[in-house]
């Protein structure tokens, strides 16, 4: 009972991270390893609950979107078909052998939070709405891709290059993050349901109370904003780079 109830704070904790800056696996991998689950069901069981607050977050998030719905339609497309992609590329590659990348990605991610004229030097000058609509395409196709292949980090990505390089808010751009977040997770949530490499049961229980961590995130990012996403961004930044900084050395 006790470790159930660990386990369901760990992931609404999760949740409430995740629907801001992303890096809710940091927390749930780990969790689900102290509470026994096998390790053949880890990952699917993970992607199941964190697939239903990354839905919920975004589902939450829609009113800051702002954006054209025929383009998100398309960033959504983009992001199903390159995840895909990466899935593909990582049975041909072993992912753990670029995790180097992660080192350099996300510390650059926590450098453009933290220097805010970088951030918003794109964000502070108006851009041309081809531009804009341009540039997130391509981010969703390029981090849609590392997310199959590689994943840690995805949803922060998303939020900072959707802020720096399309010009969107951070608020508005984490609001797509989530929809872009949750379209490259489902291909992989369908596939390890395939293998029946998910815990179904538990993955749905876990996924509610990832739900509500969640639904509190979205509830305070809403009303605190950059003063809440920012810091945490920074602060996933710094434990996933520790983490496999960490896994490289030892």
């Amino acid at each position: 009972m006790v470790d159930f109830i660990f386990l369901s704070l760990m992931m609404t904790l999760a949740g409430f991270i995740d629907s801001l800056a992303g890096g809710g696996g940091l927390i749930t991998l780990p969790s689900y390893l102290a509470f026994g689950l096998n390790p053949a069901l880890l990952l699917g069981t993970n992607k199941m609950s964190s697939s239903m607050g990354t839905l919920t977050a975004a589902y939450k998030f829609r009113k800051n979107i702002k954006t054209k719905k025929n383009l998100i339609i398309i960033l959504a497309v983009l992001a199903l078909i390159f995840s895909a992609l990466g899935a593909a590329l990582s049975r041909l590659v072993n992912p753990d052998n670029l995790k180097f990348i992660v080192i350099i990605i996300i510390p650059a991610c926590a450098f453009f939070i933290i220097n805010k004229k970088y951030l918003q030097s794109s964000a502070l000058k108006q851009i041309a709405e081809n531009k804009s609509a341009r540039a997130a395409k391509i981010t969703s196709a390029l981090v849609a891709l590392y997310d199959g292949f590689l994943g840690p980090g995805a949803g922060t990505m998303y939020a900072v290059f959707l802020t720096k390089y399309c010009g969107f808010d951070i608020v508005r751009s984490t609001a797509i993050a989530k929809i872009l977040n949750f379209c490259s997770n489902i291909f992989a949530l369908f596939f390890f349901l395939s293998l029946g490499a998910v815990n179904i049961k538990l993955g749905l229980i876990m996924g509610a109370f990832n739900i509500l961590g969640a639904s509190i995130g979205v509830y305070i990012g809403k009303r605190k904003g950059e003063a809440i996403i920012r810091p945490l961004i920074i602060f996933v930044c710094a434990a996933i780079t520790l983490k496999y900084i960490w896994d490289l050395v030892c």
